[in-house]
């Protein structure tokens, strides 16, 4: 029933305008917020996509310096932790390489290139568990596209912590994954040798080097392994190769030492 008392009225239309403007200021608020931190992440991406370039035209120490003036901007851009991860990966700092990808993870936990990268840190630092336990999943998500990689990355965690049955396992579904991928057929050569079974280290490793015949260390595990199967000539032919490819560098010279003749070499 309506109120007939005009100031009662005027009451409770007060303080239904205090709950609306309430409301609006609240959502007006959050809309603040929401533009301001689209604007930080779109100054950070400006940042990235500059580093990216540099990365690219092999400038890092210019690419670091975007990255960092990116996340001083905003610290989740996920994108720019991956980048500022991966550079510092290759210069060996895995400790803060993993940090940067943990938290791109935190900010877009979709992110399987990060997940997968974070795996491969910690397998440097020898954290193997943790390794495995970030992988895994990887293996099992139907939306990542190279799962070759989590596959041969988990097969790496299970062969340093001399668990060569599950090294196996996972590095046949790398290579099941992507028959073109020399790294995997690599790594089941490595398990097999550690195996003590030579000719199917052969095996795996001639398949590696059919795949990827530019790769000089290719040829040279190739060769130890035709050397431990007593096969001297092949074996020769392998090192010879290596040689050919990596010239006067740490892996050119260790497969001119294993040539039969040379100084130093095996026979």
């Amino acid at each position: 029933m309506a109120h007939r008392n005009p100031a009662l009225r005027l009451r409770f239309a007060g303080v239904a305008l205090a709950l609306v403007a309430g409301a609006s200021g609240l959502l007006s608020g959050c809309s603040s917020a929401e533009v301001e931190k689209q604007q930080r992440l779109e100054q950070a991406d400006f940042h990235y996509r500059l580093a990216n370039g540099y990365f690219h035209a092999g400038s890092v120490d210019l690419a670091i310096r975007e990255l960092i003036s990116g996340l001083e901007i905003e610290q989740s851009h996920a994108d720019s932790r991956y980048l500022y991860g991966f550079i510092l990966f290759g210069r060996k700092r895995y400790e803060e390489a993993a940090e940067h990808f943990r938290k791109a993870l935190q900010s877009k936990p979709d992110f399987y290139a990060a997940r997968n990268i974070l795996g491969a840190t910690y397998i440097e630092l020898e954290r193997y568990y943790d390794a495995v336990a970030t992988l895994e999943p990887l293996t099992r998500e139907p939306r990542y596209t190279t799962p070759f990689h989590a596959y041969n990355n988990l097969g790496l965690a299970y062969f340093r912590q001399g668990d060569l049955r599950q090294a196996e396992k996972n590095f046949r579904m790398a290579v099941f994954h992507n028959p073109k991928f020399c790294q995997g057929y690599r790594n089941l050569g490595l398990v097999h040798v550690a195996q003590r079974d030579y000719a199917a280290a052969v095996e795996q490793l001639t398949e590696a080097v059919t795949r990827c015949p530019r790769y000089a260390e290719l040829h040279l595990q190739r060769g130890e392994a035709l050397e431990a199967d007593r096969r001297f000539d092949e074996a020769d032919k392998s090192f010879q190769k290596c040689a050919e490819l990596a010239g006067d560098t740490p892996i050119g010279r260790r497969c001119k030492a294993r040539l039969r003749g040379a100084a130093g070499g095996g026979g």
